[in-house]
Protein backbone atom coordinates (compact mmCIF):
# COMPACT_ATOMS: atom_id res chain seq x y z
CA UNK A 1 0.00 0.00 0.00
CA UNK A 2 1.26 3.52 -1.13
CA UNK A 3 1.83 5.66 2.20
CA UNK A 4 0.51 8.86 -0.09
CA UNK A 5 -2.52 6.75 0.00
CA UNK A 6 -3.24 6.75 3.45
CA UNK A 7 -5.52 8.80 5.01
CA UNK A 8 -5.68 9.49 8.94
CA UNK A 9 -8.44 10.26 10.71
CA UNK A 10 -10.65 9.93 14.03
CA UNK A 11 -12.61 6.61 13.90
CA UNK A 12 -16.18 6.21 13.58
CA UNK A 13 -18.67 3.95 14.84
CA UNK A 14 -18.62 1.97 11.50
CA UNK A 15 -14.90 1.39 11.64
CA UNK A 16 -15.71 -0.93 14.48
CA UNK A 17 -15.60 -4.25 12.78
CA UNK A 18 -12.85 -3.69 11.17
CA UNK A 19 -10.44 -2.81 14.09
CA UNK A 20 -12.26 -5.66 15.92
CA UNK A 21 -10.82 -7.41 12.66
CA UNK A 22 -7.33 -5.90 12.83
CA UNK A 23 -7.12 -7.26 16.41
CA UNK A 24 -8.45 -10.82 15.20
CA UNK A 25 -5.68 -11.19 12.92
CA UNK A 26 -2.44 -9.47 14.88
CA UNK A 27 -3.00 -12.78 16.86
CA UNK A 28 -1.31 -10.96 19.68
CA UNK A 29 -3.29 -8.25 20.84
CA UNK A 30 -6.37 -8.48 23.28
CA UNK A 31 -9.54 -8.97 21.14
CA UNK A 32 -12.60 -7.43 22.67
CA UNK A 33 -16.19 -7.05 21.47
CA UNK A 34 -17.21 -5.21 17.77
CA UNK A 35 -19.60 -3.45 20.42
CA UNK A 36 -16.15 -2.28 22.55
CA UNK A 37 -15.09 -0.62 19.39
CA UNK A 38 -17.97 1.36 18.18
CA UNK A 39 -18.37 2.65 21.88
CA UNK A 40 -14.40 3.96 22.35
CA UNK A 41 -14.98 5.19 18.30
CA UNK A 42 -18.12 6.99 19.61
CA UNK A 43 -17.20 8.65 23.55
CA UNK A 44 -13.39 8.57 22.58
CA UNK A 45 -13.37 9.66 19.14
CA UNK A 46 -10.78 12.43 19.74
CA UNK A 47 -8.48 9.98 21.23
CA UNK A 48 -8.48 7.35 18.88
CA UNK A 49 -7.63 7.18 15.12
CA UNK A 50 -7.54 4.84 11.81
CA UNK A 51 -5.39 5.03 9.30
CA UNK A 52 -7.16 4.18 5.72
CA UNK A 53 -5.70 2.95 2.60
CA UNK A 54 -7.49 1.99 -0.34
CA UNK A 55 -10.86 2.20 1.24
CA UNK A 56 -10.17 0.33 3.97
CA UNK A 57 -9.10 0.66 7.73
CA UNK A 58 -5.22 -1.10 7.67
CA UNK A 59 -4.76 0.72 11.25
CA UNK A 60 -5.76 2.17 14.60
CA UNK A 61 -5.00 3.93 17.70
CA UNK A 62 -7.70 3.87 20.46
CA UNK A 63 -6.53 5.64 23.56
CA UNK A 64 -8.00 8.61 26.06
CA UNK A 65 -7.12 10.60 28.43
CA UNK A 66 -7.17 9.29 32.62
CA UNK A 67 -9.88 11.19 34.25
CA UNK A 68 -6.63 12.25 36.77
CA UNK A 69 -4.73 13.04 34.27
CA UNK A 70 -6.24 15.56 31.21
CA UNK A 71 -2.68 16.25 30.33
CA UNK A 72 -1.68 12.87 29.45
CA UNK A 73 -2.72 9.93 26.84
CA UNK A 74 -3.07 7.09 27.45
CA UNK A 75 -3.03 4.35 24.91
CA UNK A 76 -4.80 1.00 25.24
CA UNK A 77 -4.02 -0.53 21.73
CA UNK A 78 -2.09 -0.12 18.82
CA UNK A 79 -3.29 -2.19 15.78
CA UNK A 80 -1.92 -2.61 12.29
CA UNK A 81 -2.62 -4.85 9.29
CA UNK A 82 -0.68 -7.90 8.46
CA UNK A 83 0.25 -6.46 5.13
CA UNK A 84 1.40 -2.98 6.45
CA UNK A 85 3.27 -4.34 9.04
CA UNK A 86 7.31 -3.15 9.37
CA UNK A 87 6.67 -0.01 7.25
CA UNK A 88 6.54 2.49 10.36
CA UNK A 89 2.42 2.68 10.03
CA UNK A 90 2.33 2.49 13.82
CA UNK A 91 4.54 5.24 14.41
CA UNK A 92 2.75 7.36 11.92
CA UNK A 93 -0.58 6.91 13.62
CA UNK A 94 0.67 7.52 16.96
CA UNK A 95 2.30 10.70 15.86
CA UNK A 96 -0.57 11.92 14.14
CA UNK A 97 -2.94 11.00 17.21
CA UNK A 98 -0.47 12.94 19.44
CA UNK A 99 -0.10 16.07 17.27
CA UNK A 100 -3.58 16.67 16.84
CA UNK A 101 -4.12 15.68 20.64
CA UNK A 102 -1.46 17.94 22.04
CA UNK A 103 -1.06 16.15 25.32
CA UNK A 104 2.21 16.43 27.49
CA UNK A 105 3.08 13.06 28.62
CA UNK A 106 1.96 9.43 26.83
CA UNK A 107 1.12 6.16 28.78
CA UNK A 108 0.87 2.83 28.05
CA UNK A 109 0.79 -0.79 29.53
CA UNK A 110 3.40 -3.14 27.67
CA UNK A 111 4.08 -7.04 29.00
CA UNK A 112 8.19 -6.58 29.45
CA UNK A 113 8.34 -8.88 26.92
CA UNK A 114 6.94 -7.10 24.01
CA UNK A 115 10.23 -5.80 22.32
CA UNK A 116 8.27 -4.80 18.78
CA UNK A 117 5.75 -2.44 21.18
CA UNK A 118 8.36 -1.14 23.26
CA UNK A 119 10.51 -0.14 20.58
CA UNK A 120 7.55 1.70 18.91
CA UNK A 121 7.09 3.48 22.22
CA UNK A 122 11.07 4.27 22.10
CA UNK A 123 10.66 5.50 18.51
CA UNK A 124 7.84 8.03 19.14
CA UNK A 125 10.03 8.96 22.41
CA UNK A 126 13.02 10.02 20.10
CA UNK A 127 10.66 11.63 17.41
CA UNK A 128 9.30 14.05 20.35
CA UNK A 129 13.20 14.23 21.51
CA UNK A 130 11.67 13.34 25.19
CA UNK A 131 14.04 10.15 24.89
CA UNK A 132 15.58 11.19 28.44
CA UNK A 133 12.02 10.97 29.80
CA UNK A 134 11.01 7.59 29.12
CA UNK A 135 10.31 5.86 32.18
CA UNK A 136 8.99 2.10 32.75
CA UNK A 137 7.43 0.45 35.99
CA UNK A 138 5.75 -1.68 37.10
CA UNK A 139 1.68 -1.38 36.45
CA UNK A 140 -0.28 -5.20 36.49
CA UNK A 141 0.93 -7.91 37.97
CA UNK A 142 -0.43 -11.56 37.68
CA UNK A 143 -2.02 -11.10 41.08
CA UNK A 144 -3.78 -8.29 39.27
CA UNK A 145 -4.04 -10.15 35.77
CA UNK A 146 -4.34 -13.26 36.68
CA UNK A 147 -2.16 -16.33 35.18
CA UNK A 148 -4.05 -16.66 31.73
CA UNK A 149 -2.07 -12.98 31.30
CA UNK A 150 1.21 -11.40 31.41
CA UNK A 151 2.22 -8.27 33.69
CA UNK A 152 2.28 -5.21 32.10
CA UNK A 153 4.88 -2.32 32.82
CA UNK A 154 3.69 1.09 32.60
CA UNK A 155 5.88 3.33 29.65
CA UNK A 156 5.27 6.99 30.34
CA UNK A 157 7.26 9.72 27.74
CA UNK A 158 7.09 13.32 28.36
CA UNK A 159 7.12 16.02 28.23
CA UNK A 160 6.47 15.97 24.79
CA UNK A 161 8.05 18.59 22.60
CA UNK A 162 5.97 19.45 19.40
CA UNK A 163 8.44 21.94 17.74
CA UNK A 164 9.90 19.49 15.76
Amino acid sequence: MDDDQILFRPPTSHDARAMRSLAQGSQVLSVNSTYYYALMARHFQATCMVAEGTARICGYVIGYCPPEQPDTLFVWQVGVAKQSQGKGLGKRLLIALLRQKGPVFLEATIAPDNQPSINLFRSVARHFTAGHTFSEASFFDEDDLGVEEKAEHLMRIGPLSYHI
